[in-house]
């Protein structure tokens, strides 16, 4: 039901109720009676505009590959319990496959890894482009790093009190020593979950190569993929630092391996980062990036636009996106998806080549 709609209702539900109210307002109960409707009327039309504020209606944005597409999700137990629960429970995780439908092209497979407290569609109108264009796409949902999870028996759960704790606590320029311990744990988790997810694809369709997607943290961890596995040949990283790459502190700096890397890189900011990149240790590595003369490093700068201008937060919750970002979005936010979306092919095609 559209907003419209709703509004419509409502305002002929209270003139109803009004009309009728009027004729016997002379009577004590049915006075009240009116007070009450009238109060719970004036909350429902309250909720529903906070509703249409924060999460206004979406349209779709098109695809322009050839290909139909479909989804379906599945789910891979690791072997190991998971770290942000204290029962023993073994880490599940959910993956959301887009694909093309009756596409005989034989295409790298694209792994992508969301957010902190991202989703599992963090950016899906670019999987389901990727996918448009004869590309496999997994998108991984991170449990406990995630805003929300769905497991195989249809529980669903938010991200752990631990995990939002680090988040809040977090001071890279004032700590680096704290943030290099928190960098590491989530590192360490990311890495074992993505590794989970490739070799069980692999297991299933035989050899395959991989390139690695990611927003923020998730962008870190596909850096950290292109660093550990070698059937990964190339990485797309969205405004992420290069977290794998610290290897300790040496008088209150990061320590990096600041190697080159072997597989290409495509590297995208917004107005959150890129600015400061000499400024913040933990983007160490990325500045060297700009500055190096070498082919296999793509960056590209999105002025105008922040960090959640990025993902499809910016259209799903401008205001979020907003909040998040630490500031409102100067570009249209389908406009900047679409040319990420096109920016990303570009650079896949250059792969193929």
């Amino acid at each position: 039901m559209s907003l419209v709609l709703l509004f419509f209702v409502i305002l002929l539900t209270e003139i109803f109720a009004f009309s009728i109210l009027k004729k016997q307002q002379r009577k004590k109960e049915t006075k009240k009676i009116y007070r009450i409707l009238t109060l719970v009327l004036f909350i429902l039309i309250w909720m529903i505009t906070i509703r249409f504020i924060i999460f206004p209606p979406v349209k779709s944005i098109p695809t322009t590959g050839r290909y139909q597409i479909d989804s379906s999700d599945y789910w891979i137990d690791e072997q190991k319990t998971d770290p942000y629960l204290d029962d023993g429970t073994i880490r599940q995780l959910q993956v959301r496959k887009w694909y093309p439908i009756d596409s005989d092209k034989q295409l790298p497979v694209i792994v992508a890894s969301h957010g902190s407290c991202g989703t599992i569609d963090n950016n899906v109108s670019l999987y389901r482009e990727l996918a448009s264009h004869g590309y496999t796409v997994l998108a991984v949902c991170h449990p406990g790093q995630a805003a929300s999870i769905k497991y195989k028996d249809g529980r669903n759960a938010g991200p752990s009190m631990t995990f939002l704790n680090q988040m809040s606590t977090l001071q890279p320029q004032k700590d680096p020593k704290q943030a290099y311990g928190v960098f590491s744990e989530w590192m360490d988790i990311r890495i074992t979950d993505l590794n989970a997810v490739m070799d069980d694809h692999t297991d299933k369709a035989g050899e395959t190569s991989f390139i690695m997607l990611g927003h923020s943290l998730g962008g870190s961890a596909a850096y950290a993929m292109a660093r550990i596995r070698d059937d990964v040949i190339g990485c797309i990283a969205l405004e992420s630092p290069c977290m794998y790459d610290i290897k300790g502190i040496k008088d209150g700096e990061f320590v990096f391996d600041d190697s080159d890397y072997k597989v290409p890189l495509l590297n995208i900011y917004s107005d959150s980062s890129y600015p400061h990149l000499d400024e913040w240790g933990q983007y160490k590595n990325n500045a060297m990036f700009l500055n190096e003369d070498n082919k296999g490093y793509t960056n590209i700068y999105y002025e105008g636009t922040g960090h959640m201008g990025l993902c499809d937060l910016s259209v799903a919750s401008p205001l979020l996106s907003a909040v998040l970002s630490g500031e409102f979005q100067k570009t249209d936010p389908y406009e900047q998806l679409e040319k990420l979306n096109s920016d990303c092919l570009e650079w896949l095609n250059t792969m193929d080549q």
